[in-house]
């Protein structure tokens, strides 16, 4: 597929310095870094540091850095904010491939009271901290178990001292997404776990006698004031898409803002992405070279599916022998195709949701965390959309094949919902009672 060409190869020989400079598209040297540090790089503050074994760090670009570590003792490595705010959000996409015990997560400290904090995405050999959770918080597309330690006599950012530990903990791993912090803190203090003045706000990686790495290839600091832990203004985007080589990376970003990155594969596949942000919503095609196009089949924002080709704001297709244009699936240039605006999507009118089939969904009510399909006419089970009584959709579950029995949400709380479950070759509307 032709490209444009590169700006600077078609003028002459003496503008070649001066368009290089001029242009908004600045890179930051990578810098690595292999003894213990703390420094400035990115608009970010990092800190690398180990006790023992073998490691590096690699500073990239804005928040993205990569780490590797092989036997050590102890590591920590971060990119963040000191002091940060309570209403931070951090929005990262990594590759993580720990070898033992090791965590990523948003990591700091508060002062008066001295509190060490962790909200754990994801983990290695061992799901930290142990106990008994004193309770939970569902935020950011996931319910995190929220616990409290205690230090005797360790080394803290005050010296050795006494200090609490506030933890939460994402019951199934990810690593990509948004963290709202605002919704944990709040969680935190409605339990008695009190936040004091804040230090840092960091997304790090820590290792304890383990060995592994970590690719953290997107990572951007945001605020927002949360919603005080719920999920009710929690918002589904669901991403079919590809890419031609299979090394292509779309962002999916709203109000300008990255929420998370997928890495493509060249067959189609369907990204879920939960996030508390709303307003206007794009993907971006960021890394193209000679070889890589994607494909976009289609997104769906809180259940309302959003062809690309209907779409007419689209900077990334080839068309007249340059990079934008409008209904079309493809992207082949850099740039981004637009989706519309949250807000609209979240209800639906169930009277939409026509029942054609006899199949039937049972036990009704559901007294246990399992549900079955009886698939009479359905075909193979694609996906099934779960929504309240009201129409607001709170879960999609993707399934495959002839799959009947299906695991049900731990985010579902007693009451009345609407299952909307869609096959190849019927669809199923059951409202169902959960108890």
């Amino acid at each position: 597929m032709k490209k444009l060409l590169n700006l600077c190869s078609m003028m002459s020989v003496f503008l070649l310095p001066l368009l290089c400079i001029i242009t908004p598209f600045s890179q930051v040297n990578a810098q690595t870094i292999c003894n213990n540090q703390i420094g400035n790089q990115g608009g970010y503050t990092y800190e690398y540091w180990k006790d023992s074994g073998n490691g590096c760090i690699t500073l990239n670009n804005g928040g993205n850095f990569y780490v590797s570590w092989n036997n050590i003792g102890n590591l920590l490595a971060r990119k963040g904010k000191r002091p940060g705010v309570k209403n931070q959000t951090v929005t990262y996409g990594a590759n993580y491939q720990p070898s033992g015990n090791s965590y990523l997560c948003v990591y700091g400290w508060t002062t008066s009271p001295l509190v060490e904090y962790y909200i754990v995405e994801s983990w290695g050999s061992w799901r930290p901290p142990g106990g008994t959770p004193k309770g939970s918080v569902t935020t950011d597309g996931g319910t995190y178990d929220i616990y409290e330690t205690t230090r005797i006599q360790q080394p803290s950012i005050e010296g050795t001292k006494t200090f609490q530990q506030y933890w939460s903990v994402r019951r199934s791993k990810r690593t990509s997404g948004t963290v709202t912090c605002a919704n944990h803190f709040n969680a935190w203090g409605s339990l008695g776990m009190n936040m004091g003045n804040l230090y840092e706000v960091s997304f790090t990686v820590e290792g304890y006698q383990s060995s592994g790495t970590c690719d953290v290839y997107s990572m951007t600091m945001g605020t927002s004031n949360g919603n005080g832990g719920g999920s009710g203004n929690s918002n589904t985007i669901k991403v079919r898409a590809k890419g031609i080589s299979g090394q292509e990376k779309l962002n999916v970003r709203i109000d300008n803002q990255t929420i998370q990155t997928l890495s493509l594969t060249n067959n189609f596949k369907i990204y879920t992405v939960n996030t508390n942000s709303s307003g206007g919503v794009n993907v971006e095609y960021f890394n193209d070279t000679n070889g890589r196009d994607v494909q976009v089949d289609w997104i769906e924002i809180n259940g309302s599916r959003k062809q690309a080709e209907q779409q007419s704001y689209n900077t990334a297709v080839w068309q007249n022998n340059t990079c934008g244009g409008q209904y079309s699936e493809w992207m082949h240039c850099n740039g981004v195709i637009g989706f519309g605006n949250t807000s609209g999507a979240r209800q639906r009118n169930l009277s939409s949701l026509e029942e054609h089939s006899e199949s039937i969904i049972f036990p009704n009510p559901i007294k246990e965390n399992y549900f079955t399909v009886k698939n009479i006419d359905l075909g193979n089970i694609n996906e099934i959309l779960i929504y309240t009584s009201q129409g607001q959709l709170v879960e999609t579950i993707t399934t495959s094949g002839g799959t009947t029995t299906v695991q049900l949400p731990a985010t579902l709380h007693q009451g009345i919902y609407v299952f909307h479950v869609v096959g190849t070759a019927n669809t199923l509307t059951q409202r169902v009672v959960i108890h």
